[in-house]
């Protein structure tokens, strides 16, 4: 077992404990289970349990995108500083990949599941003018979900007393079964050349 294996299941089993330590909040209505959950080796993030809501009001969870490479980051609505930079650092990773980034699936979970809502989302995504066939802004169940996320991808980020969230930055590449390739965590429109050359080799491969 490889190193970056043992600690991506430390932080699976720490976004677990986190979450479970939360307190509770109001559920969403329930969805119906699948009628057969698959397994996902090694440390995959698919293995998290979380359910999102896209800005097409559709749910869903990251096992959805099982069988394509993705890229995840997190977000929220009113962010106007470091989030308009993520998006486009996104977007013009997206272009960076030439015709093969047309395969690329991306996702924006908000940090913020009391303000963000599939409306909203909608909104933001019009404004930024993703297209959300390869785009996929979501917001999960409830600040537990959340914050399970957050860990996983080992993204750090706190409330404040305004309602501003303080927040690192970090794009992670997941392979199609949803183990962590790679990641970015520069704040910069222009996306990281070997980053790219990662999400490359990983369209390429899968």
């Amino acid at each position: 077992m490889t190193i970056r294996s043992n600690l991506l299941r430390g932080a699976l089993a720490g976004a677990l404990l986190a979450a479970c330590a939360l307190p509770a909040t109001a559920p969403l209505a329930a969805t119906a289970a699948p009628a057969a959950r698959p397994s996902y080796a090694g440390a995959s993030l698919y293995q998290l349990d979380t359910t999102l809501t896209d800005s097409q009001g559709q749910r869903g969870s990251l096992r959805d995108m099982a069988g394509q490479v993705a890229i995840v980051t997190m977000f929220y609505g009113d962010c106007n500083a470091a989030c308009p930079v993520v998006i486009e650092t996104l977007k013009r990773t997206v272009a960076a990949l030439g015709p093969q980034g047309r395969k690329l699936k991306v996702l924006m979970v908000s940090l913020d599941p009391f303000h963000d809502s599939p409306a909203s989302l909608a909104q933001l995504a019009n404004f930024h003018h993703l297209d959300t066939s390869q785009f996929k802004l979501a917001v999960a169940k409830d600040e537990a979900q959340t914050r399970m996320l957050a860990a996983a991808l080992n993204i750090k980020f706190r409330v404040m007393g305004s309602g501003e969230i303080n927040h690192t930055t970090r794009i992670v590449l997941l392979d199609a079964g949803g183990n962590v390739l790679g990641a970015s965590s520069k704040l910069d429109t222009t996306p990281e050349p070997e980053f790219v050359k990662q999400i490359a080799a990983a369209l390429k491969s899968g």
